[in-house]
C-alpha cells in the first residue's frame, strides 16, 4: 500500500470512530427529558455476578415464556424506567398478589429504560396466547419517546429460568434536591412540551397497536397511570396531563379495558421520589400494594 493510500485509509478510520454513535434507549438528538435522571450502564461489579440489564431481562422472560408457558395467573408489567421502578421485585409482586387472592399467581415486569409502546407491542407479539393480563404504563414520557426499536428474538428459546436483573437504578443515588426538582418541572414546560404536543398523536396511535396486539393474542389488558411526584410538580402539567389522559379513557371505553389511576388516591410524598418520576422504597412499596388491590377490585387477576 503507497503511503497516500495509507494515509485516505487512516482518515476514514478515524472518522468512524469519532461519529458519535447514540446508546441504546437513550433520547439522543432529540433531546434528554429533565422530568427524570439520565441513566448509566449496568455497573461492571453486577455483571461480573451474574446480573444482566433490564432489556436483557426482556429478552430472557420472553425466551423462557417459549419454552415454558405460565398455568397459573400471570400479570406482565410494561412501561420505561419509571414503571420498572415502581414494584419491589417481581417475586414480592406475585407473593402479594397470591397471599390477597388466595391462588397463585406470576408476574413479569417487562420495562426497561426509555422503553417505547413499539417495542411494548414487539413484547406482546412474543408472549404467550390467551392467558395473562398485561398492564400498559401511560405518562407524559412514554409520549415523548422516539428511537429506533430494541431488538427482540422472534424465536429464541430459554430452557432455564430468567437470571437475576438490575431493576432499581437510582436507590443508591442522591435524589434530586426539591429545588432541582422544581427546575426539572419548568424545564419540561419550556423545553419538552412542545415536544409533547409534536410527538403526542404519533405515540397515541402506538399505544392503541399494544392494545390491539394483547387483543389478537387474547390477553386482558389495561393501561396503568404512572407514577409522578405530584406534591413537588402541583397544577404546571394539568394541560399535558388532561391531554394523554382524555385520550387514555377514550381509548379505554373504544376498547373495553381499565384505565387504572390511583396515583393522587396514595399519599405519595416528595420523599418517595428519586426525581420525578422514578419511586424510591418507600414509594414502591405503597405503589406495589396499591396497585394489587387495583388488580383484584378490577377483577384482572
Amino acid at each position: 500500500m503507497s503511503r497516500l493510500a495509507a494515509v485516505a485509509l487512516f482518515t476514514v478510520l478515524l472518522t468512524v470512530l469519532l461519529v458519535p454513535v447514540p446508546a441504546a434507549h437513550a433520547s439522543g438528538a432529540f433531546g434528554i427529558d429533565p422530568l427524570v435522571e439520565r441513566e448509566g450502564v449496568v455497573p461492571t461489579a453486577l455483571l461480573g455476578r451474574g446480573m444482566i440489564g433490564d432489556w436483557d431481562h426482556v429478552v430472557q422472560v420472553v425466551s423462557w415464556l417459549r419454552y415454558r408457558p405460565p398455568r397459573r395467573r400471570v400479570v406482565y408489567l410494561l412501561g420505561g424506567s419509571a414503571t420498572r421502578e415502581s414494584v419491589v421485585s417481581e417475586s414480592a409482586w406475585a407473593a402479594q398478589l397470591t397471599r390477597l387472592t388466595g391462588r397463585s399467581a406470576t408476574t413479569f415486569v417487562c420495562a426497561s429504560s426509555c422503553q417505547t409502546f413499539e417495542e411494548d407491542a414487539r413484547i406482546v407479539k412474543a408472549l404467550p396466547r390467551y392467558r395473562g393480563t398485561v398492564l400498559i404504563s401511560v405518562g407524559l414520557s412514554r409520549f415523548n419517546m422516539l428511537h429506533p426499536p430494541a431488538l427482540l428474538p422472534r424465536y429464541s428459546i430459554r430452557r432455564t429460568a430468567p437470571v437475576a436483573w438490575y431493576q432499581h437504578h437510582y436507590d443508591l443515588k442522591a435524589s434530586f434536591s426539591y429545588a432541582k426538582k422544581r427546575l426539572a418541572v419548568s424545564e419540561w414546560m419550556e423545553d419538552r412540551y412542545a415536544v409533547f404536543l409534536a410527538r403526542y398523536q404519533a405515540r397515541l396511535a402506538d399505544l392503541e397497536k399494544v392494545i390491539v396486539a394483547c387483543e389478537a393474542r387474547g390477553l386482558r389488558v389495561a393501561l396503568l397511570e404512572m407514577p409522578l411526584d405530584l406534591p413537588v410538580v402541583g397544577d404546571a402539567f394539568d394541560e399535558p396531563l388532561a391531554t394523554y389522559r382524555g385520550a387514555c379513557l377514550e381509548l379505554a371505553d373504544k376498547h373495553g379495558i381499565k384505565y387504572i389511576d390511583f396515583l393522587s388516591a396514595i399519599g405519595l410524598q416528595n420523599k418517595d421520589f428519586h426525581d420525578l418520576q422514578h419511586l424510591l422504597p418507600s414509594g414502591r412499596s405503597k405503589w406495589q400494594a396499591r396497585l394489587s388491590r387495583e388488580l383484584l377490585r378490577k377483577d384482572l387477576i
